[in-house]
């Protein structure tokens, strides 16, 4: 069963930076497991399968490329058990004029202690995830 006071989910709280000084990208790359397999939401530039630590640490490069630097999670609870984990959050960010804000959810899978295997995107709504991400620069009018 999940819980939110496992071994697993303090992990993930450390990862997603929500306990303490430490955490973040140091402690997902200390927990992934290779061969990592990242499924990620969405068409276009930010969707697909990204494998291995450096694909989804890629993507996730990507992600606050394309928002300038603005996109932010914030983590709403993390439940996880021995084999699974679920994190679900709200992201934000804006991009080429436009702002987003939608529910989304990070869900992991464990190959052991501490061993991150797997993970899945997914979005409240799949339609605005595409038009924010896929929707190019406004082109400036000419001369």
């Amino acid at each position: 069963m999940l819980t939110n006071d496992h071994p697993h989910a303090e992990l993930l709280a450390r990862i997603y930076g929500t306990v303490g000084a430490g955490g973040g990208p140091e402690v997902l790359q200390a927990a992934i497991t290779e061969p990592f397999v990242a499924h990620t939401a969405g068409h276009g530039p930010i969707g697909g399968t990204h494998v291995g630590a450096a694909g989804f640490t890629g993507h996730i490069a990507l992600l606050r490329a394309m928002s300038d630097g603005t996109m932010r999670r914030a983590s709403i609870e993390f439940w996880a058990d021995d084999r699974w984990a679920v994190v679900p959050q709200v992201l934000t960010a804006t991009r080429n004029g436009r702002t987003l804000e939608m529910e989304v959810a990070g869900f992991w899978r464990f190959g052991g202690p501490e061993e991150l295997v797997e993970h899945w995107e997914a979005v409240a709504d799949p339609a605005a995830w595409d038009a924010f991400w896929n929707t190019p620069a406004p082109v400036a009018p000419g001369p």
